[in-house]
């Protein structure tokens, strides 16, 4: 489907409606749509989206523009008095183009009700909030089911800080759908016990619990039985048929120190679960990310972490400490209000759940 998404400007231009206009365009790209970005704003630029200038929106021009569109979508052009000739051009072309289904997308109101009549806009309606759907409603005569309600989306790798290798790999493992996501930033070494990972993954899928848990799993280079620990624990991992449950993300890339803040930035809580450390400097990075901290009972983690994280000892039971990480994160509200942003307001969320449903009835 050719869908146009018309604004003023866009980025590189900074404001609210720019960046939910670029994200909106290239959800619906990666939704496999054709996205037309149609604005005033010269050199605009929004990745994957086809980019029409369209200065002063002549109408000629603009009309040059949305050909071929199944759907334009007008992000606040009818409802804020800007530019309210290119507003009136566009509600003519509206009238014009029957075969295309216009989207009065509504951000923000403050124009009159007596010019917003006098566009004789031919479009349904959509605002970003229930909030702005009844002052819309109110100010244009409507009822509240002739418009819509469809929240902005965030860009969670960008929020997040995921470079490339991390949105890729978040995406084709699924992490932002998992019920929970364990980060264990660590070399492959027999000491740092990655198979008590393995088996604490395994207890949770038991448990009923769609988790995961991301390994940095950087080779150690000074040590050649970190090859054969690191062939051991794939081997493990496949017995277990936890493929897709125990990720080590350097066998994929070599993780930087931006991709390991990212990783940081993604999980639910650390595991670290070392027969011995000398130090143990994820500890504190994980608190520094505001991350529960599940990690074993030695000394060096005792020193650090005080009595601020959850000690396991090495001999203890995974189903048991699977439990204790369950009932722990359970707890987190801070976790529990980023899990529900993730699901309800991520952009490939907003998509499923509202813009396609929308696109569909087109």
């Amino acid at each position: 489907m050719r869908i146009s998404l018309v604004h003023y400007s866009a980025p590189p231009v900074i404001g609210g409606v720019e960046r939910v206009l670029a994200q909106q365009a290239q959800v619906l790209v990666r939704a496999g749509h054709q996205a037309v970005v149609v604005c005033a704003t010269k050199g605009a630029k929004v990745d994957g989206a086809i980019m029409e200038y369209a200065p002063n929106f002549y109408i000629k021009r603009v009309q040059s523009a949305l050909a071929g569109s199944d759907v334009v979508i007008v992000h606040n052009m009818f409802t804020m008095p800007f530019n309210w000739e290119s507003s009136k051009t566009l509600a003519v072309i509206s009238r014009e183009m029957t075969g295309t289904r216009f989207i009065n997308w509504v951000h923000d109101i403050d124009v009159t009700r007596a010019d917003f009549t006098d566009l004789q806009l031919r479009a349904s309606h959509v605002a970003v909030s229930e909030v702005r759907r009844r002052e819309f409603c109110k100010f244009a005569g409507l009822k509240d089911a002739q418009c819509a309600v469809i929240p902005n989306g965030v860009d969670v790798p960008a929020t997040l800080g995921f470079g490339k290798n991390v949105a890729v790999f978040a995406v084709k493992h699924r992490l932002l759908e998992r019920d929970l996501i364990l980060f264990h930033p660590t070399r492959v070494l027999a000491r740092k016990n990655l198979e008590l990972n393995i088996e604490v993954i395994a207890a949770l899928r038991k448990q009923g619990v769609d988790a995961v848990c991301v390994i940095t799993g950087a080779r150690d280079l000074h040590r050649p039985e970190s090859d054969v620990y690191a062939e051991k624990m794939r081997a493990l991992i496949t017995k277990k048929k936890l493929q897709d449950a125990v990720l080590i993300a350097g066998d994929v890339f070599e993780p930087t120190e931006d991709d390991v803040r990212a990783l940081y930035s993604l999980a639910d809580a650390l595991i670290f679960p070392s027969k011995s450390e000398g130090f143990g400097l994820p500890v504190l990075e994980a608190a520094l990310h505001r991350l529960p901290v599940f990690c074993s009972d030695i000394a060096s983690h005792r020193e650090l972490a005080n009595d601020r994280a959850t000690f396991f000892k090495l001999a203890d039971d995974p189903a048991a400490i699977a439990k204790k990480i369950v009932a722990t994160v359970k707890k987190d509200e801070a976790n529990a209000r980023r899990r529900e942003v993730l699901g309800r307001f991520g952009w490939e969320s907003i998509y499923k759940e509202y813009l396609e449903p929308l696109l569909k009835k087109s």
